[in-house]
């Protein structure tokens, strides 16, 4: 009786023990994969925190060296912390008649007032305030990375809405992989070397080193317009001012070609960096036609509507690359596929085009680093 008592216990202890650590087992995963989450994004902010505190050191160090006389480290501090939470605000779409003006005055103001920033701690020195002022950008749009990942961040956990950071949690790769691309843009445009997106100016660059007899045409912001002779043919050559950090004003140079100068060209052509797929390589040269430029739209939309205005077809090269490596230190695949751009524009001129005609070359992009 003992005995069949004794086995009696055992057997019900062995049974509830399994059941709680079951049930343990059960409630730890589940508090486990809601937690989850939570923590990849903490670390991911804790991450990005360290990245814009490091880049803004570097951004700052770099001002104490180019700074003039009479400007203190605490001033060179309160223009980064100013243009870390500069806005651009765009504008009201109610009406989308006309939008694209207003479009290009914001944009136009913004950049002015990103480089007059900087102007009041290096000077008149346009190469290094250009570089800076993209430096900055770079820097505001981690800045602002942060801020909408940690919103989320602070919204699912105040809310428990764990979905919400599962969601989000799910992006961090991505996210990792466009903070770094952004943070190696800081290191790049602060030593001024040519990046990815400088392609199409590389390729003006290459192509106006094979004419002849150039003409230098002034009156156009941060942009360079060369008119020289390519074997009898007058080639026009639009691309920014380099070798400081600017995109120019390449439809305005467009505009300068037709209105001012009263060319008709038989092409316009343009060669701008492109964001490739997944399965396609970096250097992957893709031709066709329409205006090769990215951005908001703007440039693009005039470009287009002055062609049209005057029938000119459109001509554009592709360099296909990733988002990281547009904005970092141009690689080696990249270089590669600029030298065989310029010479396959080279091509298209001598089996497209007759001595006598006229043809604009815009070279879209970012021209740090690349001379005129």
């Amino acid at each position: 009786m003992i005995l069949q008592t004794t086995t009696g216990s055992s057997l019900w202890y062995w049974i509830i023990t399994t059941i709680i650590w079951f049930a343990a087992i059960y409630i730890y995963q589940e508090f486990y994969y809601i937690q989850r989450p939570l923590w990849q994004i903490g670390g991911f902010l804790s991450y990005l925190g360290q990245m814009i505190r490091s880049a803004s050191n570097d951004i700052g160090n770099h001002l104490e060296r180019l700074k003039r006389q009479g400007v203190g480290r605490k001033d060179v501090d309160d223009v980064i912390k100013r243009m870390l939470d500069f806005t651009v605000i765009p504008p009201t779409s109610l009406d989308p008649f006309g939008i694209v003006p207003k479009y290009k005055n914001i944009l136009n103001a913004y950049e002015t007032a990103a480089e007059s920033e900087v102007a009041k701690l290096v000077g008149d020195n346009t190469v290094s305030v250009k570089n800076v002022s993209t430096a900055l950008e770079a820097l505001r749009e981690i800045n602002f990375l942060y801020k909408i990942v940690d919103h989320y961040y602070r919204i699912a956990r105040k809310y428990k809405l764990y979905v919400y950071a599962m969601q989000l949690s799910m992006l961090l790769p991505i996210l990792k992989e466009v903070s770094d691309a952004l943070n190696g843009a800081v290191s790049a445009f602060l030593k001024g070397l040519p990046v990815g997106d400088s392609a199409g100016p590389m390729v003006a660059y290459n192509v106006s080193k094979t004419c002849s007899q150039p003409i230098v045409h002034d009156g156009i912001k941060d942009t360079s317009i060369t008119e020289c002779d390519f074997e009898g043919r007058r080639l026009f050559i639009i691309k920014a001012r380099g070798p400081g950090s600017t995109v120019g004003r390449p439809d305005e140079g467009v505009e300068f070609v037709f209105e001012k100068l009263g060319v008709r060209p038989k092409y316009i052509i343009t060669v701008d960096a492109a964001l490739k797929l997944e399965g396609e390589r970096t250097g992957d040269i893709a031709e066709g036609v329409g205006v090769a430029m990215g951005g908001v739209g703007a440039e693009k939309f005039n470009i287009e509507g002055i062609a049209t205005k005057y029938g000119v077809p459109l001509y554009a090269f592709l360099i296909k690359m990733r988002e990281a490596e547009a904005l970092t230190a141009m690689t080696k695949e990249i270089y590669e596929a600029v030298q065989m751009v310029s010479k396959r524009v080279v091509d298209f001129l001598r089996e497209k085009t007759q001595p006598g005609d006229a043809v604009v070359l815009v070279g879209v992009g970012n021209t740090v680093g690349v001379a005129q």
